[in-house]
């Protein structure tokens, strides 16, 4: 399994020589399984892997999304492959709203926001629902939970024989009620060899934005803790949070590991960091 990280930054994309160092674009994960390409929501940075995988020729795609708000789909249009009358991609995810996934990725290429309309894209593109499911693609499992965020959205686990790598982005872990209780997501995460999670807000600046469904530095700590995990990533950047801050908050929480006995390694998610298990 090698994982790289096209996007990191929340909410919306920035361009500012402030949040150089851990990038500007919004979610967007390739990951690989084998030889089969699976990559994770379609922000910003979609769009240069699209330019990376045309050069490779990469033919067969399938696409994870984990909620339609704009940052993890607004890349899509820009994706070079949807062009390429040869490509096959499969798009999987869930949605509570009315309308279906299809419909969402097509609407935000109706012809008042965009030049190309979703029903002249060349590839062949097949939706899929997958809400709850557990599933199977080239001999890696998927499974997936709910996450606790204003729409229905969906972290994911990956695992291949003893290896494993969890994605949870958008999640506010301590949301006064629920839709997916915290020892939940401790089993869901249980022994993961990455965990990548949601770390937009300092337990600072937390209160003022309960209810927006992020979570913060300690309760991505914490949860790494509780659920044995190897490693812990904190994810989905602010976009005021400039390259000094995160510098700053990860010295600050390697420390506070430290003196805490944490068993894993914390780090910043950074655009083009790799990882391989």
């Amino acid at each position: 399994m090698k994982i790289k990280f096209w996007g990191c930054r929340g909410s919306i994309p920035v361009a500012d020589n402030r949040m150089m160092k851990y990038g500007g674009n919004t979610t967007c994960l390739e990951v690989w399984l084998d030889d089969r390409l699976l990559i994770i929501d379609a922000g910003t940075g979609i769009r240069l892997l699209g330019e990376q995988l045309v050069k490779n020729n990469v033919k067969n795609i399938d696409v994870f999304i984990t909620h339609s708000h704009w940052d993890h789909i607004m890349g899509f249009p820009f994706f070079m492959p949807i062009y390429n009358k040869d490509v096959k991609i499969r798009i999987f995810g869930c949605t509570s709203s009315y309308k279906k996934l299809q419909d969402i990725f097509a609407g935000q290429m109706s012809y008042e926001y965009f030049p190309v309309s979703f029903s002249d894209l060349k590839s062949e593109i097949q939706f899929q629902e997958t809400c709850g499911d557990k599933y199977r693609i080239n001999n890696h499992t998927i499974k997936t939970i709910q996450t606790n965020h204003p729409i229905y959205t969906t972290g994911i686990r990956i695992e291949k024989g003893n290896k494993s790598f969890v994605f949870i982005t958008d999640n506010e872990l301590n949301l006064e009620k629920p839709k997916t209780k915290p020892e939940k997501f401790i089993e869901f995460c249980s022994d993961a060899d990455y965990l990548i999670h949601d770390a937009q807000f300092t337990d600072m600046e937390y209160p003022k934005h309960t209810g927006w469904g992020h979570s913060t530095f300690e309760q991505v700590i914490a949860l790494a803790k509780e659920s044995n995990a190897k490693n812990a990533g904190f994810y989905h950047h602010g976009p005021d949070r400039k390259d000094i801050e995160l510098d700053g908050l990860l010295m600050k929480y390697s420390h506070y590991c430290t003196d805490n006995n944490c068993n894993f390694t914390v780090f910043a998610v950074k655009e083009m960091q790799e990882i391989e298990l």
